[in-house]
């Protein structure tokens, strides 16, 4: 039987990495009554001092962090944002035996040239044509070339030819050790899909439609809450959603699973990520846009007292970054104090460097308010 949150107070919950993406589980946690301890290198740990225990140790050093969780009886761990400390809070989860993903079903997605092929045969779900690189030139072009392992739009390229392809192959070994996936290029609507899953059932939270820069990377430059595609297509989503995380294994915790929808109602997988979103997805616009506390709800299913959700959209709630690609913003982002719509604004420099992948940014701006608010506006 599920723990009430009266039963967990005091328990002691682990947070894997203190870095900026782990502040609000810290500071949740806290409201929760819950002992934190936390793992991390010191430099950089920005929530170390937020942590009731701080051990300042690599995170990967998964056969000392399970001795210590015992020590410390521990009842849950979490991360978020992060596909680093996602691998590692299965690694201990699965150890431990508490309320994680299987490391199984985790490394089954992390490779995404595996997870297309166990993905295959979903009721629904479209698929691409893709293939792991082994010297062979693509089937038809445009394409996409990407690191088979990878996260933030690091390594990817757009292909129309074969000189294009090549270099593509080099950009992309550039950025991994690993191997490399060619999959066939799909125009359509972007968006990704916030779920919590609690011993094997999903529940979507939210879906959020992505703005990008197009080719040759991608870079994503917007996220809006809730979409803007119809009820029907919306309906669709959510039952291939589930569909996709029964057939990964995937048990318990936040997941982000970003997919593309054809001008024709087809859904196609892009990934799924093992985490809840970043870029302030699951941090912050999920609870703007709902009435749902989804950083909450990742305790509560690491801890073993989750709730099924009820969830309604209360609000729109976007981000919007700049980079050189997104020079047109610039006038937008220095009008917007004292809107009433905007919730927090942060740009580091006006003079843009070109965006080749999602650290590439000079800043952001994320509104609230009772309809998506357009730059053009």
């Amino acid at each position: 039987m599920d723990k009430s949150i009266g039963e967990i107070k005091n328990d002691t919950l682990a947070i894997i990495g203190a870095s900026f993406g782990q502040e609000k589980l810290f500071i949740k946690a806290k409201e929760l009554g819950l002992r934190t301890i936390a793992f991390a290198w010191t430099h950089g740990a920005i929530c170390k001092d937020m942590a009731d225990v701080f051990y300042p140790i690599s995170i990967t050093e998964t056969e000392q962090i399970v001795d210590i969780c015992k020590k410390e009886n521990v009842k849950g761990i979490v991360s978020n944002c992060s596909d680093v400390t996602a691998a590692e809070v299965s690694k201990l989860t699965t150890f431990l035996g508490l309320h994680g993903i299987p490391y199984s079903s985790f490394l089954s997605i992390r490779n995404k040239y595996a997870m297309r092929k166990l993905l295959n045969g979903i009721e629904e779900l479209s698929q691409v044509w893709s293939y792991q690189y082994a010297g062979e030139k693509p089937q038809s072009y445009p394409c996409v070339v990407k690191p088979c392992i990878g996260a933030s739009k690091i390594g990817v390229c757009f292909v129309h030819n074969d000189e294009q392809f090549d270099e593509a192959i080099k950009y992309a070994k550039d950025a991994t050790s690993g191997n490399i996936l060619v999959e066939q290029f799909i125009e359509g609507h972007e968006v990704s899909v916030e779920s919590i899953s609690f011993e094997g059932r999903h529940y979507v939270v939210q879906i959020t439609d992505k703005d990008c820069t197009g080719e040759p990377h991608f870079v994503e430059t917007g996220h809006h809450q809730p979409s803007s595609l119809s009820q029907k297509i919306q309906d669709k989503i959510i039952r291939i959603t589930s569909r996709i995380l029964d057939k990964i294994n995937f048990q318990n915790g936040a997941s982000h699973t970003e997919m593309k929808i054809t001008s024709n109602g087809d859904v196609y997988i892009i990934e799924v990520n093992p985490r809840g979103g970043g870029d302030e997805i699951s941090n912050t616009l999920v609870s703007l846009s709902t009435d749902y506390d989804y950083v909450k709800a990742m305790i509560t299913v690491a801890i073993g007292s989750f709730t099924a959700p009820v969830v309604h959209n209360v609000s729109h709630a976007g981000i919007y970054y700049l980079c050189k690609q997104t020079k047109d913003y610039v006038e937008f982002f220095k009008n917007a104090d004292g809107k009433p719509w905007l919730v927090k604004k942060e740009v580091s420099s006006y003079e843009l460097r070109e965006g080749t992948s999602n650290y590439d940014r000079n800043g952001y701006l994320i509104y609230k308010d009772i309809k998506k608010i357009e730059i053009n506006e």
